[in-house]
C-alpha cells in the first residue's frame, strides 16, 4: 500500500470522512470575494510607483519621487513571492472548488488502480470567455513590457512590471494551450458522438499521452516556457533593431545579443509548435477535459 504523504494526510483532513469536498453549486463565496479582492490589492499596488511615474511623466515631463522604503518593500523578492504564493494558493483553491467538487479517488471494479490520491471536475470556461482571458492577458503583459520604454526610468521603479510580465507571459501560454485544448478536444467528441451508433463516445486511453497531457499537463508547461522564450527572443531582436548600435554596447555585446536571440528564438519557436499540436492530442489520455488528478 502507498504510503501517504504529509501534504495527502492534510488534504483527507480537509475533505473529511466522506471524502469530498463539495463545490460547483453556485457563484463565489465571501472567502472567493475577499481574496479576489486582496490579490487585486497586491497587484494594484507593486504597480503604483511604476503607474505614477508615467502619469507624472507624460503630464508634467519629470520623474515622481518615489519613496526608497517604499521600493525596497514592493522589489524586495520574499514579500513579493510569499505575499503573491499565498494569495495564488488561496485563489485557486478557492476558484477550484467553487467551479467542481474535489474527491478522493476510489478503485473501480475492472479498472486500474488510481494514480492520485484526490481527483476534481469542473465547469469549463465558456470559448469567448476563455478567449477573452488570453486577449486580456496579452495586453497587459504588452503594457507592462512596453509602457516602461515611453518615459526616462529607473530601474527600481519598474522592476516589479517586468518581474509581472515575465510571469504572465508563460501563464497566457499556457492560457491559449489551454484553449486550444478544449477546442480540439471538443471537436473530436462531437465526431465521436456522431459516429457512435448507441450514442456512447468510448475513450480509449494511451499511457504516454494520459501521462503527458492529463497527469502533468507537460503540453501546457511546454506552451508556457515556449512563450517566454519567443517573447524574450523578439524583445532582442527588437532592441538590436532600433537601439543605435553605440547605445547597445560594444561589437562584442551585439554579437553576443545575436547568439541569443537566435537560441531564444530556435528553441521557442518549435517547442511552441509542438506544445500547441500536442493540446490537440488531449483526446488519447482516455480523460474527460474537465478532469484533473493530484500528483501522489
Amino acid at each position: 500500500m502507498r504510503k501517504s504523504s504529509p501534504g495527502n494526510l492534510i488534504g483527507h483532513k480537509i475533505l473529511g470522512e466522506d471524502g469530498r469536498l463539495e463545490g460547483g453549486k453556485g457563484g463565489p463565496t465571501v472567502f472567493w470575494w475577499i481574496t479576489f479582492a486582496l490579490c487585486v490589492v497586491f497587484f494594484v499596488a507593486t504597480l503604483l510607483p511604476g503607474a505614477v511615474t508615467l502619469v507624472s511623466w507624460h503630464t508634467e515631463r519629470q520623474q515622481a519621487q518615489v519613496s526608497d522604503g517604499l521600493l525596497g518593500v514592493i522589489n524586495n523578492p520574499h514579500v513579493f513571492a510569499w505575499t503573491g504564493m499565498l494569495l495564488m494558493c488561496a485563489m485557486v483553491i478557492l476558484e477550484q472548488i467553487r467551479r467542481g467538487p474535489i474527491t478522493t479517488t476510489a478503485n473501480r471494479p475492472g479498472k486500474p488502480a488510481p494514480t492520485g490520491t484526490f481527483q476534481s471536475q469542473v465547469r469549463l470556461l465558456p470559448t469567448p470567455l476563455h478567449l477573452a482571458w488570453f486577449v486580456g492577458l496579452a495586453a497587459l503583459s504588452v503594457a507592462l513590457l512596453g509602457l516602461p520604454l515611453t518615459v526616462e526610468w529607473d530601474f527600481d521603479i519598474f522592476f516589479v512590471w517586468y518581474l509581472w510580465a515575465a510571469i504572465m507571459v508563460p501563464v497566457n501560454g499556457a492560457v491559449l494551450g489551454s484553449l486550444i485544448k478544449k477546442i480540439c478536444y471538443a471537436r473530436w467528441y462531437r465526431r465521436q458522438l456522431a459516429a457512435s451508433p448507441d450514442g456512447q463516445v468510448v475513450r480509449t486511453k494511451q499511457e504516454f499521452w494520459r501521462w503527458f497531457s492529463y497527469r502533468w499537463r507537460f503540453d501546457l508547461w511546454l506552451c508556457g516556457a515556449a512563450s517566454l522564450l519567443i517573447v524574450l527572443g523578439a524583445g532582442l531582436a527588437a532592441a538590436l533593431a532600433y537601439i543605435p548600435a553605440d547605445d547597445f554596447g560594444d561589437a562584442d555585446d551585439i554579437l553576443a545579443a545575436r547568439g541569443i536571440t537566435i537560441v531564444l528564438l530556435s528553441i521557442g519557436v518549435p517547442a511552441m509548435t509542438f506544445g500547441l499540436w500536442a493540446c490537440t492530442q488531449y483526446w488519447r489520455s482516455g480523460e474527460e477535459i474537465g478532469s484533473a488528478e493530484s500528483v501522489t
